[in-house]
């Protein structure tokens, strides 16, 4: 076991009224608060290349070497999923992809981690503070 982070989606993007329109929104928000992580290196789902980051789809992971696990969300995501980033450098990267999605989604998205998100875990902390401001 390593340092991860899970959620679900109660209903695909693509079932939920909207759904492609609130999986889109939070990619904004999520691509706003990037520009404040500009200093975490990331890569596409294998540590290599470019992130994919759209409105349909993120695919990302650390660049190699600080690397670990992709993460990878779509709008035909359903169900739940994880992501163990051991606490490489790009965790608050996927810790802020969560929080934006759990604010569009309300209810039919949900998420935990085995980081402890209310007492500042370092990835969390920084990730709380940029959602905080976006």
């Amino acid at each position: 076991m390593g340092y991860t982070h899970y959620w679900t989606f109660k209903k695909s993007p693509a079932e939920i009224a909207d759904g492609k329109q609130k999986f889109a929104n939070a990619v904004a928000l999520f691509k706003e608060g990037l520009k404040k992580l500009q200093d975490i290196p990331l890569g596409n789902g294998f540590g290599e290349g470019e992130p994919i980051i759209t409105d349909t789809e993120v695919c990302l992971n650390g660049k190699v070497p600080e690397d670990y696990e992709g993460c990878v969300m779509s709008v035909e995501s359903k169900g739940f999923d994880f992501c163990k980033t051991a606490r490489q450098p790009y965790d608050p990267v996927v810790c802020l992809l969560l929080l934006c999605m759990a604010d569009e989604f309300g209810d039919d998205f949900e998420y935990s981690s085995d980081g402890d998100i209310e007492s500042g875990e370092e990835g969390w902390a920084r990730a709380k503070e940029i959602f905080a401001e976006l």
